[in-house]
């Protein structure tokens, strides 16, 4: 039998189902035991202040699971299911030239050029985003896999200004770096995965493309009943099932209208925000699951556009903080939270799919403060998941010394290395490390010369990367 199975569902579309070691032959079972790993990126515009994003964690190094209640006002319990399976981060900071109106702080670890002042101009650093750059790895990808599959790259919602074609992710064109757009609708998010099995398109009305995770059960039980399947690949594939069964159950609670026949390509289902957020990221947790794609980028916006939330962020100080910009910061940590936890709910080798990706959720600009609100210090990080065992879990770590934190380029580095990369493979001819460094960079801190060595801009964060030295 194939490496892969499929299940077939209506409309001709094919869903592939998980890996099942049991039934590959003997050689591909051993490299089947190494657990693929994942990377998916979510972040949201604007940023917290520390009173609101941190509470009251301290220390260096502090165990999430000594903190009674809330992890804070934002952070809330939401992540309770998962804290044992993630790290808070604060002390990451941004090294720019410019600090206003950027898109690539998070995941560039650079600024734009001076005297520019917009969210689509490019990285000063000339580097394409830390996603781009993990999906055309052959460290990520060792097969070939279509292209439309390396990045999957959401903005789900259409109700503001930051959901028309924003993203954090920049890719190169030649020797260009540009924004990369965005996919929009479910229907083109399904397409994507649709399009590697040479079915790109298909005349789909809402029940129709619900029905792609309603697969035929002939498949389904031909493959069940095989005498060579084991008990553990029997508990995968019904996990599976499950997991695209409650996908299409969410999917239909949000259907208003009742579809017509063969109306062509469907609109996004439902007007909840929320509901159409997390069906999308069901389908990218589906995909995860049964190979399809290994690294995500997801930009959520927010309720309000522009005029109003920007206007609310320069109003931010200490714990005064607009309700509508903090109901909408809790909603972000709430999609970071339930995603983590729905990886969780699905086995893979060796443990959970969270344990074997990285879901790095932050912000567009760091702890905002009063007269500093497009701020590059303190980045508002949670990072979930142990990457295959290459990341410690379970604590707040801070990176604070002489009050200046250390760069996000390190934190990149991590990323990097936990997926498989060394510096070979992410620097760019005749740099090292990764991300900008300014001139002024950790100016105060006694380790200054060893974080600005060659050695230290290649080196992961300590007390959160585990794995091999990399270099």
């Amino acid at each position: 039998m194939n490496r892969r199975f499929f299940l077939r569902g209506l409309g001709g579309a094919v869903l592939s189902l998980p890996t099942l070691t049991s039934l590959l032959p003997k050689a591909a079972q051993a490299q089947a035991m190494t657990p693929a790993r994942r990377y998916v990126q979510l972040l949201n515009p604007y940023g917290p202040t520390p009173e609101m994003f941190y509470g009251g964690l301290s220390g260096a190094l502090r165990p999430l699971s000594g903190v009674s209640g809330a992890l804070s006002p934002i952070l809330g319990t939401a992540f309770d299911a998962v804290r044992g399976k993630l790290n808070v981060l604060r002390g990451v900071d941004v090294l720019v030239n410019n600090p206003n109106h950027q898109y690539c702080f998070a995941t560039c670890a650079s600024g734009y050029a001076s005297g520019l002042d917009g969210d689509g101009y490019p990285p000063e650093s000339g580097n394409a985003s830390v996603d781009c750059v993990l999906s055309e790895s052959g460290k990520v990808y060792p097969t070939q896999v279509a292209a439309a599959r390396k990045l999957v790259n959401i903005n789900p919602l259409t109700t503001d200004d930051y959901s028309r074609s924003r993203s954090v992710s920049w890719r190169y064109n030649g020797n260009a770096v540009q924004m990369m757009s965005p996919l929009k609708q479910t229907s083109a998010l399904l397409d994507v995965f649709m399009s590697s099995f040479g079915v790109a398109q298909m005349p789909m009305t809402d029940g129709r493309e619900l029905a792609l995770v309603q697969a035929v059960g002939a498949d389904y039980r031909r493959v069940r009943a095989s005498p060579k399947l084991s008990a553990e690949d029997k508990l995968k594939l019904d996990a599976y099932v499950a997991l695209i069964d409650d996908l299409e159950r969410e999917a239909r609670s949000t259907m208003t209208v009742a579809p017509p026949v063969c109306a062509g390509p469907m609109t996004e289902p439902g007007s909840d925000n929320a509901a159409l957020v997390r069906t999308q990221l069901r389908i990218l947790a589906a995909a995860m699951a049964c190979d399809l794609t290994r690294v995500g980028s997801v930009m959520l916006g927010m309720s309000e556009g522009y005029n109003t939330r920007h206007a609310e962020h320069h109003a931010t100080f200490g714990t005064t903080i607009s309700g509508a910009l903090l109901a909408d910061f809790r909603a972000a940590a709430g999609h970071a939270a339930w995603f983590m936890s729905h990886l969780d709910g699905i086995q893979d080798v060796g443990g959970t799919l969270l344990d074997n990706s990285i879901v790095y959720w932050t912000m567009q600009y760091g702890s905002a403060a009063n007269g500093n609100h497009h701020s590059t210090v303190d980045m508002p990080i949670v990072v979930g998941g142990g990457a295959g065992g290459r990341l410690a879990t379970g604590n707040f770590i801070d990176y604070r010394a002489q009050g200046k934190g250390l760069p996000i380029n390190n934190l990149l580095v991590t990323f990097f290395n936990a997926m498989g990369l060394s510096s070979a493979d992410y620097q760019k001819p005749g740099a090292t490390g990764f991300g900008l460094y300014t001139a002024n960079a950790l100016n105060g801190r006694n380790d200054r010369a060893q974080w600005l060595s060659d050695a230290g801009k290649r080196t992961p964060l300590p007390g959160l990367y585990t794995g091999p030295v990399m270099g």
